[in-house]
């Protein structure tokens, strides 16, 4: 069997395509029309449309080995090359031997039919425009600024390198729910409440370090308070204006606060001062 590899013909002018190996090809409605086509038998009709679908992988080339077409394509017989080079269809490509024999071996590397799932895959990663790709990056950036802005900054204890805040943000979003960050940073309010803002982490190295899983209600008093004891502490609180952190948690208009809420007074917690004694 010659080392020749066969080309379709006039391949460039109705077949072209950015990839090598397209989950598809074009076939045309003026083959109907064509002497080379219309001259064949069926089994020869079925071949060139065989060798089209192999010469998409190959630049518009056919390997001249009647073996390897009746593999990759299913046939049942060996196919017959002959009546596709005689009437034009084929014709034959001579080339230097080794450069034919790598890039039969490369196509016969590859094989393995397109499934499917393969075609549908490309067809829909294709069919969606490189605009329409921009646009719902651009609408998820936004949705993430406004979550950032409108919901943990606010809430966290120290406001400080907010450009390095919003970055880690929408990585860590990547990895967590806003819930779950939310619950974290709210642990994490209540554990830092009264500290000096220096000793505080930054936003940036709290979400980078995906400090809201370590950061839990643990971290405040687990002693269960009753409401009687709650309404004593704040009447004591606005008396003195003083508040026990370290006792009580966050003050009231702090993130983690766990007074109950039908208990505050809209001015609750406004100027109060850190008290180091609990009462």
């Amino acid at each position: 069997m010659s080392k020749d590899q066969l080309k379709v013909k006039n391949w460039e002018q109705f077949q072209h395509y950015r990839d090598r190996n397209p989950p598809w090809i074009k076939l045309h409605f003026a083959l109907l029309a064509s002497e080379d086509w219309v001259t064949l038998d069926d089994a020869s009709k079925l071949l060139a449309v065989v060798c089209m679908l192999i010469a998409s992988r190959n630049n518009g080339m056919v390997p001249n080995n009647p073996a390897y077409l009746k593999r990759v394509a299913y046939l049942d017989k060996l196919p017959k090359l002959k009546p596709l080079i005689d009437c034009g269809f084929l014709q034959i490509a001579h080339a230097d031997a080794s450069v034919l024999q790598a890039d039969a071996s490369a196509l016969q590397a590859d094989a393995r039919p397109e499934t499917e799932t393969d075609t549908e895959d490309k067809d829909s990663s294709s069919s969606q425009p490189p605009a329409a790709k921009g646009n719902e990056a651009v609408s998820r950036r936004k949705a993430l600024e406004a979550e950032f802005n409108d919901t943990f900054w606010p809430a966290y204890p120290r406001k400080v390198e907010k450009k390095d805040a919003l970055k880690a943000f929408q990585k860590a979003r990547t990895a967590a729910s806003l819930e779950t960050i939310m619950d974290g940073l709210r642990a994490f309010a209540a554990e830092v409440a009264g500290k000096e803002p220096q000793f505080i982490r930054h936003a940036a190295k709290f979400l980078n370090g995906e400090s809201w899983n370590n950061a839990t209600e643990a971290t405040t008093s687990s002693v269960v308070v009753d409401r009687e004891q709650w309404a004593k502490r704040l009447r004591h609180a606005r008396a003195q204006q003083l508040w026990a952190t370290k006792d009580w948690g966050p003050a009231p208009g702090l993130p983690g606060c766990k007074a109950p809420a039908d208990l505050l007074q809209p001015n609750d917690g406004a100027g109060w001062r850190e008290w180091e004694r609990a009462a």
